[in-house]
């Protein structure tokens, strides 16, 4: 490289991400995860932009949510709590343009034994579920009405 500092903190990044000598990389990671606040839907953010990114992949969500043999957790969302009122009529569209799609999620909930376990302990209607996210670890965030 050109820039000396920058090979260092290259380099450095490297040995902090590569497992120790003696440790299994294969092994959990001990270190607490940190959550990007610009992350999107796919890894498990709440705010409105996620809302609005899962209501559009729905359709692979209901796919997700029909082969899921394990919950790990359930996060529920109200919509209404983090949406502004212009943000809110956008999701009404959304909801309008997406409705064969988030009906398919909600029947792909109800459909997964699991799932709707949880959901039904947390006194969460179905006909309410806007949109929800799977996360690779089988966490499960759902947006509601």
């Amino acid at each position: 490289m050109r820039h000396p500092l920058a090979s260092a903190i290259l380099l450095g990044g490297a040995a902090l991400a590569a497992p120790a000598a003696g440790e299994d990389a294969s092994a959990p990671s001990t270190m607490p995860a940190q959550v990007d606040p610009g992350t999107t839907a796919s890894t498990g953010s709440t705010g409105f932009a996620a809302v609005m990114s899962s209501i559009q992949a729905s359709s692979s969500t209901a796919t997700a949510i029909q082969s899921l043999t394990a919950v790990t957790s359930v996060n529920i969302v109200k919509v209404a709590a983090i949406a502004s009122k212009d943000e809110l009529q956008k999701l009404d569209q959304a909801e309008k343009d997406n409705q064969a799609d988030i009906t398919g999620v909600q029947a792909a909930i109800m459909a997964n034994a699991l799932l709707k376990e949880k959901l039904d302990a947390e006194n969460v209607d179905t006909s309410s579920i806007l949109a929800a996210n799977v996360a690779a670890d089988g966490a499960v965030t759902v947006f509601v009405r």
